[in-house]
């Protein structure tokens, strides 16, 4: 399956080949949340790669977790002090980090944002994946797997990212539209994290007897919701999700999910450091990149073409 737009990667790469070169290697910091996510592990895999085709060098630095913005302020703040030439931003909150940003702008180093970006109109380019439509392609998924009725809950992802803000709008606009009979009974907005996962699937299996389905805004969070359901014998309870790990794809296989909605995560990467490159450089930048949405379920996995997805297994950043 082509899952990347022929045109946006020409421009891509078109906006990459007019730079003009500098005297040295372009140095690009890379701030994100979390390099123990999956997604962010695959986000990385993409900018490494396409850092060695552009010849830039990176300084990688990961906030630890969704809920440390004061550490990603300081991480960017010490990169704007390292006089880096340009910054590829994806924020632990995007209104949080929206003032360091705009400092580092005003230093003079263009900032790239990538999936859950800064909230600011000053950034030279913005990358992400439809997520929106993720959220509506779940929607139609867990509706016809439940039957089109029954009550559901969501593990709707970290507040203040604009990316799990827009998958759960995504499904909640579409689940009333495709499945009015189908109720919403909880709303989580946890981090991106298996165990908390876990923990708040567990208490919804106590508190909802009835429950027929989950939505989870990552498959790291779905594989905290299968095991509480697995242990707790509800293995009937249909579960969807987005993103496709490793882990994701033997759910898959295994029969735990009904879907994932995924996102072309390396894609991204290598789109965010090119764009990173070219404003650099004062090449061209595109300043708006989006990556469509795919369906993948249990009957099509296997013949998924992975390679601007997600990460080799074996990698680490």
């Amino acid at each position: 399956m082509k899952l990347f737009r022929a045109a946006s990667l020409a421009a891509l790469l078109l906006s990459t080949a007019v730079a003009p070169a500098l005297a040295a290697e372009p140095v690009i910091g890379v701030s994100v949340p979390n390099l123990g996510s999956s997604f962010w592990i695959s986000v990385l895999y993409g900018v490494d790669t396409a850092a060695k085709a552009d010849k830039a060098k990176l300084v990688t630095l990961s906030a630890g977790g969704d809920a440390n913005s004061s550490q990603q302020i300081s991480q960017i703040q010490d990169l704007i002090q390292r006089k880096v030439d340009a910054i590829i931003v994806g924020a632990t909150n995007g209104d949080a980090v929206k003032a360091i940003v705009e400092r580092a702008v005003a230093a003079g180093i263009p900032v790239v944002g990538i999936s859950s970006p800064p909230n600011t109109d000053k950034l030279a380019a913005v990358v992400s994946a439809d997520h929106y439509d993720m959220g509506k392609l779940q929607a139609e998924c867990l509706a016809k797997a439940i039957g089109g009725k029954g009550e559901v809950a969501m593990m709707a992802g970290p507040s203040g990212q604009a990316w799990s803000d827009l998958r759960a709008q995504g499904f909640r606009d579409t689940l009333a539209k495709v499945a009015p009979n189908v109720k919403i009974v909880a709303e989580s907005r946890l981090a991106d994290n298996r165990n908390a996962a876990l923990t708040t699937a567990d208490d919804w299996i106590q508190r909802f007897p009835d429950l027929s389905g989950v939505y989870s805004a990552t498959d790291d969070m779905a594989a905290g919701v299968v095991s509480a359901l697995k242990s707790a014998g509800k293995g009937a309870v249909k579960v969807s999700a987005s993103n496709l790990s490793p882990t994701a794809q033997q759910m898959l296989k295994d029969g735990d999910l009904a879907c994932t909605s995924i996102q072309q995560i390396v894609a991204q990467g290598k789109a965010a450091l090119d764009q990173a490159v070219a404003a650099a450089t004062k090449g061209k930048v595109e300043a708006k990149v989006v990556t469509p949405a795919v369906l993948v379920t249990p009957d099509n996995v296997g013949s998924i073409d992975l390679s601007l997805v997600v990460a080799p297994a074996d990698y680490r950043p």
